[in-house]
């Protein structure tokens, strides 16, 4: 087997256990890249649906490439993401990334999972059952496949499940901020980023999305992005810059600026 010249050959096994956890494959062809949306290797960025939207500073590399597999295994904040990748999500419908990142995280801090028609022998957070304990003034099933949620709808929401929520605008932050923040939380597997940002912003087709954060590389000063939308994009790692300005953008339901939600265990 030719290894990838950027990898040593340990880091080339472990790259490959961690693609095959992650159900991709740890090469992906010219072709592949442009079934998924994205440009080769080389420039990995998405296209934008409009001509006049933000302009990303930055690539994006999908977990999937040697670089950003030499990125995960390079990081020194990565807890995060061993038990988000085990719970690992796909949003219902285009509405639902809310819903499923918030179901990631609560079954990824191992709180006490509730039981469910949809496996009746094994309790566990689901998507379909995640509106079963928030009042409907909060958010109810109709209107989130309408238009989503917002940073403080999400925030309300899991206010109503066992879990600590911190409610982070992104306007409030500098770069130097974001950066020591996922620093101290991505570090630990019990502390984890929900974020709520504008695709275009970061180089994607798209508006507002959800989905957690699970590592933070800092020579790249980049942050994996475990995007739900599994059906569209894959995880993928973002420049910090990029996510910033993505998140500081006028959520147009709310009318405030989006940003990041920070949830853990309650003490």
């Amino acid at each position: 087997m030719n290894l990838h010249p950027t990898l040593r050959p340990s880091a080339w096994l472990a790259a490959l256990l961690v693609t095959a956890a992650m159900g991709l494959a740890p090469l992906a062809s010219t072709s592949a890249w442009a079934r998924d949306g994205l440009a080769t290797p080389a420039a990995a960025t998405v296209p934008h649906a409009n001509p006049a939207a933000p302009t990303a500073t930055s690539p994006l590399w999908p977990l999937s490439h040697p670089i950003g597999q030499q990125r995960l295994l390079e990081s020194e904040y990565r807890q995060a993401y061993w038990p988000l990748a085990s719970y690992f999500e796909t949003q219902l419908n285009q509405a639902y990334c809310a819903v499923a990142t918030a179901v990631m995280a609560l079954n990824a801090l191992g709180v006490p999972r509730p039981n469910t028609a949809l496996y009746p022998d094994f309790p566990f957070f689901t998507q379909q059952g995640f509106f079963d304990r928030i009042p409907a003034p909060v958010a109810t099933p109709s209107r989130v496949a309408q238009e989503g949620m917002t940073l403080a709808q999400l925030q309300a929401a899991l206010q109503h499940y066992p879990v600590a929520v911190e409610k982070i605008s992104a306007d409030t932050l500098a770069l130097d901020g974001l950066r020591a923040l996922l620093q101290q939380q991505l570090g630990q597997p019990d502390r984890l980023v929900l974020a709520n940002f504008n695709r275009r912003f970061i180089g994607q087709a798209g508006g507002g999305h959800w989905s957690p954060l699970a590592a933070y590389h800092a020579e790249s000063d980049s942050v994996l992005l475990l995007d739900v939308a599994r059906y569209r994009y894959p995880p993928v790692w973002v420049s910090l810059v990029d996510l910033l300005r993505g998140a500081q953008n006028t959520d147009s339901v709310s009318g405030t600026a989006r940003g990041f939600l920070l949830v853990s265990q309650k003490p």
